[in-house]
């Protein structure tokens, strides 16, 4: 009896502790979270003021990082695809209600085999540099991506066998295998003219060469893109003269400048900063669901000084995640503007099924440490993009890490850093945590796990850092691929996101909304369903 009532009262003294810091950690973000909260449903315009003027016409957007690169067929990430893409366009796209519609592509259809897709291609547009775009534009994509490893574009081109100009109009890509993604994932492939492919990435890192609405015309690496308007863009676009996508990684200071109204568009806008300019009368806030998915890869290969590996053992893993408090991590890090994780990706992405939640509870975190062996916890290192949002995440990362003696050193680099570092294969890496954030732009199951959890998405070739490998989990993906009955494939998914849920390759964080800010004298912006920017049509009241 002495010893369960000592059991007893030293589980009592824990979710003592637990609470208590929990309070600390919510009081401020509670009061505040609760009073700033800006609903997607509500009337984001009323109060505001409508008729304001802008100064001139020329476009600032003030955005959190750069593009890695400008051409459209290496870079990946969200920054690059929101520049890029201002000047690049694909053959079918999504809209606002993320239906897949034409773009550059009228029309489509696919062969009873699945193996075929027909484009029937708009006429009479032209690239940049003045060529033609045409059925052979789709082909010289295809060409190139096969042809250099190093593009982001192989990635997706190689799975394709061929592709071919039925006429000057009509082209037809044919799959290797049948792949119901295929449709998604051509939304992401941008159409350069061939003149300008010929040319290079160094060439193409300064001039565009695309049909979009906007033209480069200065590039300061780390600075700010500037583009002019398309005079011969080939249907209805933006008005205004030029858009310049400026960097601020400083929170504080793209506040700031959007309150001055030295620049027009904020993107992101913290969710700690909603209250500072919800009220202002010129400032609209745009809150959209979003499927930013936060993580923390673990590697399971690491090794600790005495030759242990603590990432290789699932109760490790287990109880980290069990340590971790989400619904905080909700309220301090993004003051309410995110969403618990019930699986491995965002709601928002279809076949999302989901599994129960990793509810914190320290007491049974200590338990799985101790059966691991690692009742000592120990030290570990995590890369962290070197923001203020990025940064106050990791920093509540290792805050709560450190109530099961696992010790975190965070080490902040600019994202082209960390970038370089999650690109070396196992046998090089020195990643053993990574504090990060995913979301597949082409809104689809797959795109949502093969790039960061299947095996043969080990660095180089894709984002699993955490170097984990499960062959069931493999195979219900690749398997997936190939089949056409919904329910089938909802099998599958479900199935696969229950072995990784249950083997905890990460820790799980949450999903935060995508808030953005603009003056209230801009028109014409639009958003994807992941809540990214399109450009296509914007202006200025001027």
């Amino acid at each position: 009896m002495k010893k369960k009532d000592e059991k007893e009262k030293k589980k009592r003294e824990d979710d003592f502790m637990k609470k208590k810091l929990l309070a600390l950690l919510l009081a401020g973000a509670m009061v505040f979270g609760m009073t700033a909260t800006v609903s997607a449903a509500e009337d984001k315009f009323a109060g505001k003021d409508m008729e304001a003027k802008a100064p001139d016409n020329d476009m600032v957007v003030a955005l959190q990082a750069d593009a890695t690169h400008l051409d459209p067929h290496v870079s990946s990430n969200g920054f690059s695809n929101t520049i890029t893409n201002a000047m690049y366009e694909t053959l079918l796209t999504f809209n606002e209600d993320s239906e897949i519609v034409p773009m550059l592509a009228k029309d489509w259809s696919v062969s009873e085999d699945g193996l075929s897709y027909t484009f029937t291609l708009n006429e009479g547009i032209k690239f940049h540099d003045g060529e033609d775009f045409n059925a052979e534009s789709v082909v010289a994509v295809y060409e190139r991506g096969m042809a250099d490893d190093s593009l982001t574009l192989q990635r997706t081109v190689k799975d394709w066998e061929s592709v071919t100009a039925d006429s000057e109009y009509v082209v037809t890509i044919k799959l290797k295998e049948p792949n119901n993604t295929f449709i998604n994932k051509i939304t992401q492939t941008r159409i350069v003219s061939k003149a300008g492919m010929d040319q290079g990435k160094d060439y193409l890192a300064k001039h565009s060469c695309g049909t979009g609405p906007f033209i480069l015309e200065e590039r300061v690496d780390g600075g700010y893109t500037k583009m002019v308007r398309n005079d011969n863009y080939w249907r209805d676009g933006a008005t205004v003269d030029t858009l310049t996508f400026q960097v601020v990684p400083e929170d504080g200071a793209r506040i700031a400048m959007l309150q001055t109204g030295e620049v027009d568009v904020i993107d992101p806008l913290p969710a700690t900063d909603v209250e500072r300019i919800k009220g202002e009368p010129t400032i609209i806030i745009d809150n959209n669901p979003s499927i930013t998915y936060r993580y923390v890869t673990l590697n399971t290969e690491m090794e600790l000084p005495d030759g242990r590996k603590p990432f290789s053992d699932k109760r490790v893993r287990q109880a980290m995640n069990y340590a971790f408090d989400s619904e905080a991590y909700a309220m301090v890090v993004f003051s309410g503007y995110a969403e618990v994780p019930t699986s491995i990706y965002s709601e928002s992405i279809m076949y999302h099924s989901p599994q129960t939640p990793y509810t914190a509870d320290i007491e049974k975190a200590k338990e799985l440490m101790k059966e691991a062996g690692y009742e000592d916890g120990f030290d570990v290192k995590i890369i962290v993009d070197n923001t203020s949002i990025e940064m106050k995440g990791a920093e509540f990362v290792k805050q709560q890490l450190s109530q099961i003696n696992v010790n975190v050193e965070l080490l902040a680099n600019e994202s082209t850093a960390n970038a370089e570092l999650t690109s070396a294969p196992l046998e090089d890496t020195t990643v053993e945590m990574w504090y990060v954030n995913w979301g597949s732009g082409s809104y689809e199951a797959d795109g949502s796990m093969r790039s960061i959890l299947h095996s043969s998405k080990f660095p180089p070739e894709g984002y699993n850092t955490a170097f984990w490998k499960n062959e069931e989990f493999d195979t219900l993906l690749d398997d997936a691929l190939k089949m056409t009955d919904t329910d089938e494939i909802a099998e599958a998914y479900a199935k696969a996101q229950a072995i990784a849920w249950e083997e905890c390759p990460w820790i799980f964080l949450g999903n935060d909304n995508k808030l953005a800010a603009y003056k209230s004298y801009v028109t014409g912006l639009q958003y994807k369903p992941a809540g990214e920017m399109v450009f296509t049509t914007i202006g200025l009241n001027v």
